[in-house]
């Protein structure tokens, strides 16, 4: 058995840039937990960066060059990495990754997958299950009308 980052390294032969960058955030990211928590990171990104080093020049090396300059801690879905790099690529700022939002008057906190605090803007990737889901749907909209009660517009993306 190989470590989170050996692991990580050996993937870069056969994903793709952005693939290996998800697989690397979810590495340095760990899970969110209920309450807005997360639960321990497999690696670091140090850790990876070391791993990376140790591989030199084998095969994927220049994915896992690319892979490390956009990883990003705090991320909870490939999706939502998918999501950051093609608005990146496309001209957008740099979105900030789980900002931490008071909503309810200041009782509650959310962390909106991708923000643009200067434009009080948050992003949410819904796939499938927000859709096919009732309970998912109806808090994601409870959730989006928290937001824009907050001052903030909240847009999704599929």
């Amino acid at each position: 058995m190989t470590d989170a980052a050996s692991t990580w390294c050996q993937f870069a032969a056969a994903l793709s840039r952005e693939d290996l960058t998800a697989a690397g955030d979810f590495i340095v990211s760990g899970r969110r937990l209920s309450g807005g928590g997360r639960s321990d990171a497999l690696a670091t990104v140090e850790q990876l960066r070391a791993a990376a080093s140790r591989h030199g020049a084998g095969r994927g090396a220049t994915a896992l060059r690319w892979a490390l300059e956009h990883l990003r801690v705090g991320v909870d879905s490939p999706q939502e990495t998918r999501l950051r790099l093609t608005l990146v690529e496309h001209g957008f700022a740099e979105p900030v990754i789980g900002l931490p939002v008071l909503v309810d008057h200041g009782t509650l906190v959310l962390h909106p997958d991708l923000a643009w605090p200067e434009l009080r803007l948050v992003l949410e990737y819904e796939g499938d299950e927000h859709r096919e889901n009732k309970r998912r749907f109806r808090a994601d909209i409870r959730r989006r009308e928290k937001f824009e009660a907050a001052g903030w517009r909240a847009e999704l993306a599929r």
